[in-house]
């Protein structure tokens, strides 16, 4: 150091000294801002919306609304890992909001940065979504200078040989010891580990697409990798989870687990919707006026009706093909209303799962009475084993005169039918005590009513509309006003669950059009109002027809009229 002051006079040497003694005075500062910085994002009592703002202001331009306070809130309810449960949140907020900037990019960095979290699984409807939410994290880290700077454990983990551990699309592993993988729904997502530890967080952005939804067997199998495979992650500690979604139809997975509190109990899930418009002392008002004003958001909604209910408001809307929403006629029942002269038909339609959380089967019993009006009378419909679904249709059996019982018989299901008929030949053989004992139900009356199969072939969403829309549309078709859950999944067909409708359909269409429908004598089917079956068939079919034509003959005036 002296041979080299030795070169230069004293007043260079001493303007060296000044700078050198300015420069230590910066690193120092700088240290202290740095060590500053930390510590007011490892306390306790960190705030995440200031670690939002001083790191990733160049995402947000204006004050934040009601809902990005509101996950901002949630975000830090996972803080304190060591000193609470696994929490489970659910949060339906409006595209546009910043939702995934907010979750998938700063809460997710700011999480593990603290500590809580080691492994995290981002998830999205699709592999390519996910892997574009941790491509943002990978260029927030290569881009932003502040946040390494003052999180150097947030660079890309480098093994002994000078390479990164894992710096990729699909997986990233950080020098803090942090990994953070993406996987889309349905992909292979058990046995993941890094090092020690065991994934301790998922984060659901926006978890299905349009297709997705349009397919019950894509949403069926979705719902049980969601519940079999993703939530079954974790330590014996168990797993954190995030769902943040924007409702875009009533079966997507964000609503299922909304709307399930049977699974998803509120005590276990946080869940909550937010709408960009509220309404306040009476006048709609924006939820974030300074990024989406009110007038903005009424010309859009004017615009799109539909997808704006949906997007922005996180509202289950009419899809075009919801050809049942606001169409059935329910009716208060009367079991003095029913005649000798009616028909009476049980159908049922299996689910042979084996557990509780197994598909729904239904039993759905209607009447139709010589006019043609058809009347929904019994439903029984729930998750049950088969030997429970054998209880429950003996006990159906009992509650009226049916004139047939028709089973569902696709699917290898025929061996339930001739099961359930040697069931049936024992509970009429046993006496009351007997059937008490291993059936539980009592009845001194005998069951003779014949048991079919009953197939059903090709797109069941097309059978069920082509069948029933037109007896629905027309008020010929009324469900009991105390038949909620057949209501419902009607309704809300085809993003409900289909088992009470396409048991509903056998019913009408084995009334309708079953030629060897009865077993009583033509003369029989006189005394009783029938007539000749025949005849009385077309009879029936041609009141039907001319009520659907009348039907839809003032729906079109009423629309030439609009």
């Amino acid at each position: 150091l002296e041979q080299v002051l030795s070169k230069y006079p004293p007043n260079v040497q001493e303007l060296a000294i000044q700078i050198f003694k300015e420069q230590q005075e910066q690193r120092k500062a700088k240290n202290t801002e740095k060590l500053s910085v930390r510590g007011k994002v490892l306390n306790d009592n960190a705030s995440f919306l200031w670690f939002l703002q001083y790191y990733f202001g160049h995402y947000f331009s204006v004050e934040f609304g009601e809902q990005q306070l509101e996950l901002i809130q949630s975000i830090e309810s996972f803080r304190h890992k060591k000193k609470r449960n696994p929490r489970k949140v659910l949060r339906a907020l409006s595209r546009g909001f910043g939702k995934s900037t907010i979750l998938s990019l700063a809460g997710v960095i700011w999480l593990m940065i603290r500590g809580e979290w080691k492994f995290v699984i981002l998830i999205s409807s699709t592999l390519d979504a996910a892997k574009d939410f941790l491509r943002k994290i990978v260029e927030e880290v290569e881009d932003n200078v502040r946040l390494t700077d003052d999180w150097p454990e947030l660079l890309p983990a480098i093994d002994k040989k000078g390479q990164s551990v894992s710096w990729k699309d699909t997986d990233i592993v950080f020098a803090g010891n942090f990994r953070i993988i993406a996987k889309g729904f349905l992909n292979a997502i058990r046995g993941k580990r890094h090092k020690q530890y065991r994934p301790d967080a998922l984060i659901f952005d926006d978890p299905d697409e349009e297709k997705d939804v349009a397919s019950e067997s894509t949403m069926q199998r979705k719902y049980r990798w969601f519940d079999r495979a993703a939530l079954k992650l974790g330590s014996q500690w168990g797993i954190d989870a995030i769902v943040a979604y924007t409702t875009i139809s009533p079966n997507c997975v964000g609503e299922t687990v909304f709307n399930d509190d049977i699974k998803y109990p509120v005590h276990e899930w946080d869940k909550k919707k937010f709408s960009a418009i509220v309404v306040r002392n009476g006048r709609e008002v924006s939820s974030w006026e300074q990024g989406a004003p009110i007038a903005k958001l009424q010309e859009e909604r004017e615009r799109d009706p539909i997808t704006f209910a949906r997007e922005k408001q996180n509202e289950v809307m009419a899809e075009i093909d919801q050809v049942f929403r606001d169409t059935i006629q329910t009716y208060h029942f009367d079991r003095s209303k029913i005649q000798p002269n009616w028909k009476l038909v049980l159908a049922v339609d299996l689910s042979l799962g084996k557990t509780e959380t197994s598909d729904f089967s239904a039993i759905v019993g209607v009447g139709m009475e010589p006019s043609g009006l058809l009347w929904q009378i019994y439903d029984d419909i729930k998750r049950r084993r088969p030997d429970d679904i054998m209880k429950d249709l003996i006990r159906a059996l009992i509650s009226f005169n049916w004139t047939k019982c028709v089973i569902e018989d696709n699917g290898n299901q025929d061996h339930f039918i001739e099961g359930f008929k040697r069931t049936l030949r024992r509970f009429n053989a046993a006496s009351p005590a007997e059937q008490n004992e291993e059936f539980g139900i009592v009845s001194e009356r005998k069951i003779m009513i014949p048991i079919e199969g009953i197939s059903n072939s090709g797109d069941k969403i097309k059978r069920i509309k082509e069948n029933l829309q037109p007896h629905i549309k027309a008020g010929n078709l009324k469900l009991r006003n105390d038949s909620a859950q057949l209501y419902k999944m009607l309704n809300e067909f085809p993003y409900q669950k289909k088992d009470g409708p396409d048991a509903l359909d056998m019913a009408v269409r084995t009334i309708l059009y079953d030629n060897n429908f009865s077993t009583y004598s033509p003369e029989t089917l006189k005394q009783k109002g029938f007539g000749q079956p025949k005849n009385e068939l077309m009879n029936i079919k041609k009141k039907q027809w001319d009520s659907i034509t009348k039907a839809n003959t003032e729906r079109i005036k009423r629309l030439m009229g609009k």
